[in-house]
């Protein structure tokens, strides 16, 4: 069975090498983005299992790209990354689109909990017991 794939679009590389590592050590492949272009660009050649989406970024921010991803991809799983709590995204992500919001800085089990909530549960988990 192919690995779920999940795209990280975060403009600082610290953050993407972070949720990288971590994902890929879940057994997810992981693809990653500097900012909103790059993203939809990269769901254009290839839909992932889900998204790990930033929503300050230079250019387009996260809510323009979260748009572009729902009015083509109903169905994808995204979890907003943010360090701010901007309109209450931490505690409301779902009118936004998103299934979760992993608030920054975040530590590994908040990373591993949004996992399974968002990517392994809607698909069916595949982790080993």
């Amino acid at each position: 069975m192919m690995p779920k794939q999940i795209l990280v679009v975060d403009d600082d590389p610290d953050i993407r090498q972070i949720l990288q590592d971590r994902l890929e050590s879940y057994g997810y492949l992981v693809d990653t983005a500097a900012d909103g272009p790059s993203a939809i660009e990269k769901l254009e050649q290839r839909t992932p299992t889900g998204v790990f989406l930033d929503i300050r970024m230079p250019g387009m921010n996260g809510l323009d790209v979260l748009g572009r991803i729902r009015a083509r991809y109903h169905t994808l799983s995204v979890v907003i990354v943010t360090a701010t709590d901007a309109a209450g995204l931490s505690k409301s992500p779902i009118p936004t689109g998103a299934q979760a919001c992993l608030r920054k800085p975040f530590d590994t089990l908040q990373i591993r909990q949004v996992v399974e909530q968002c990517f392994e549960q809607a698909h069916g988990s595949e982790r080993e017991p």
